[in-house]
């Protein structure tokens, strides 16, 4: 394990500090707004947000002590699995909760691409990384860029599916493919410039974002909420879909 840990500069750290409360903030906030209209009883709610909040509390302070402490820099081994892969696999755990599915069926449409923008503070964090010195172009000349346009690409979807267009919803739907492409090729980026075994792009400093606070963040908590989000978006307008057909199905026969 490496001696010394890198700082990140003051600014950029409050300004990831600052972007990842936020979406934790909104996340929660669009969650309760969800069982709220799904009527699910006000003790429940409660239960379920404490625990949800607690969760989340363990998990920052577990990743912010292990990147304090250079956990995550092991150079032979990338020890940032380590964290990636229980993150994804909460993930697609709650992604098949019910109550979580009852609070995404409450929302309109629109609500999870517009939630979805926040990705353009991600991308804006990236392109920050490499500014620094943090992470090489070979893996922010992508995936930057791809944050933001995904990002930007939301807003628009959002403002597509709450005009109630007709192609609203195949556009949402090829648009969260491209989102989950994107984010697929932005960990196939990490992984082969981030220091370890699987490095095969030296262009430039490593990419010490798996690693470093509050980088870290982005691949232990915002990569694995964009992929929920992105899941529960097609989730939801595959039965907006199957719906839909039923009342024009139940209409005609009429």
């Amino acid at each position: 394990m490496p001696t010394t840990v890198p700082t990140v500069p003051l600014r950029l750290a409050i300004a990831v500090c600052a972007y990842v409360l936020l979406v934790v903030w909104l996340s929660l906030r669009g969650l309760e707004r969800g069982l709220e209209r799904s009527a699910c009883a006000a003790p429940v709610r409660r239960s379920l947000l404490l625990r949800l909040g607690a969760l989340l509390a363990i998990w920052f302070i577990a990743i912010t002590a292990g990147a304090t402490a250079g956990a995550w820099l092991e150079p032979t081994f990338p020890r940032a699995l380590g964290y990636i892969v229980p993150a994804l696999v909460l993930a697609c755990v709650l992604w098949r909760a019910s109550w979580l599915i009852a609070a995404v069926d409450a929302v309109p449409l629109w609500c999870i691409p517009a939630l979805q923008m926040l990705r353009i503070g991600g991308g804006l964090t990236l392109l920050g990384a490499w500014a620094t010195g943090f992470a090489p172009w070979a893996f922010v000349g992508t995936a930057g860029p791809g944050d933001i346009a995904v990002g930007v690409g939301g807003g628009l979807v959002a403002l597509a599916l709450a005009s109630k267009a007709s192609w609203a919803v195949t556009v949402a739907r090829l648009w969260n493919i491209a989102g989950l492409a994107d984010m697929a090729h932005t960990l196939y980026r990490a992984t082969l410039t981030a220091t370890g075994p699987f490095q095969t792009a030296f262009d430039g400093p490593p990419n010490l974002v798996p690693a470093v606070f509050p980088l870290v963040y982005l691949p232990a908590f915002i990569v694995p909420l964009t992929i929920l989000l992105h899941l529960l978006s097609l989730q939801q307008l595959a039965r907006h879909a199957a719906a839909s057909s039923r009342v024009a199905q139940g209409a005609s026969g009429a």
